[in-house]
């Protein structure tokens, strides 16, 4: 897990760089929660824009499913699938071939360090899932629903996470005001 800064610190990095696709590419990641094979694997066709969808074909466990993106990223995406009109793949190599999962760990490792954090792929799918955890108010079974999870028992793993760092803080610092 990153902290905030340090996520926000990623992604300024990213901007930076003026890589339109690996932008694209890696805030889909934190978007969906999907693995990095999922991304890998995504076809123009299984993106449906109107409803901010994406059809995850054999994912984890040969199992199909389906993510969300935010309306707002649909104008980005929209874009990029409008100014690659020949591409099979969602996101595509300068050879016409879909990204392997080790060049997108390159990619997240390249701009990991060039904002001096620890971050692999997986890692926005842990970002993605403890920011919905905290903040979305869905119950556990919809959270397992979205991000295609076997069992409801795994998701602890991230409502662990979700009560330290920020919350921990507040809570303590809540205490301390209570001042007995």
């Amino acid at each position: 897990m990153l902290t905030s800064d340090d996520f926000r610190r990623f992604f300024e990095v990213l901007d930076r760089s003026d890589d339109i696709q690996h932008s694209l590419m890696l805030r889909l990641l934190f978007f969906t929660g999907m693995r990095v094979s999922e991304l890998c694997n995504t076809e123009v066709s299984d993106v449906d824009l109107e409803a901010c969808r994406i059809r995850v074909n054999q994912g984890k466990g040969g199992k199909d499913r389906t993510v969300l993106f935010g309306k707002s990223f649909a104008v980005a995406l929209r874009t990029h699938i409008a100014n690659h009109p020949d591409n099979r793949w969602l996101f595509q190599t300068r050879r016409n071939t879909r990204y392997s999962t080790r060049r997108v760990q390159q990619i997240v490792a390249r701009y990991a360090g060039r904002a001096g954090v620890k971050a692999t792929p997986h890692t926005f799918c842990h970002q993605a899932i403890t920011w919905l955890t905290r903040h979305s108010g869905m119950a556990d079974a919809e959270i397992q629903l979205i991000t295609g999870h076997a069992k409801r028992e795994t998701l602890a793993i991230y409502q662990h996470i979700a009560l330290d760092g920020e919350i921990e803080a507040k809570y303590q610092q809540a205490m301390k005001d209570a001042g007995v």
